[in-house]
């Protein structure tokens, strides 16, 4: 058996071609806003690509959800900014839901951990129902809604 697994962020393919299309149409527009393009304007250009496509990358292929048995922890990690870790014993409840709200996921076939009172994390991992149980299989107290 193993003490670590990880589970994959979903990924809704709309969500690809949005990010594209924003970042495409913003260079589009610088473009177009200018009377004459040369070399030192091409390269700006080039930087306001390159910097928002490497954390759109980065974004999409580091987003995922570690489950420690060992040390029963679940370890929420997205892009260079988000890596979270939460005591499975304080989870208290999940629930599906398919909110907006900006978070760890890249899809909107979501999941809500509720740990304790106050806190709450929005995931997506890519099969729901697995990871749902091994949440349980090491909390059974979780309420599942």
């Amino acid at each position: 058996m193993k003490l670590m697994t990880t589970y994959r962020s979903k990924i809704d393919h709309w969500l690809w071609i949005a990010i594209v299309l924003v970042i495409l149409g913003s260079l589009i527009v610088s473009l177009l806003k200018e009377q004459a393009i040369d070399l030192k304007l091409l390269l700006v250009m080039c930087v306001q690509l390159i910097i928002p496509t490497f954390f759109v990358v980065n974004i999409f292929t580091n987003t995922f959800y570690t489950i420690d048995e060992k040390k029963q922890i679940l370890r929420v990690k997205s892009g260079v900014f988000v890596d979270s870790k939460y005591d499975i014993n304080k989870i208290t409840s999940v629930r599906e839901t398919h909110t907006w709200l900006s978070s760890p996921a890249l899809s909107l076939d979501r999941l809500e951990i509720k740990i304790g009172e106050k806190r709450k994390v929005i995931i997506s991992p890519n099969n729901k129902t697995e990871f749902i149980n091994h949440l349980l299989k090491l909390n059974p107290k979780i309420m599942v809604e």
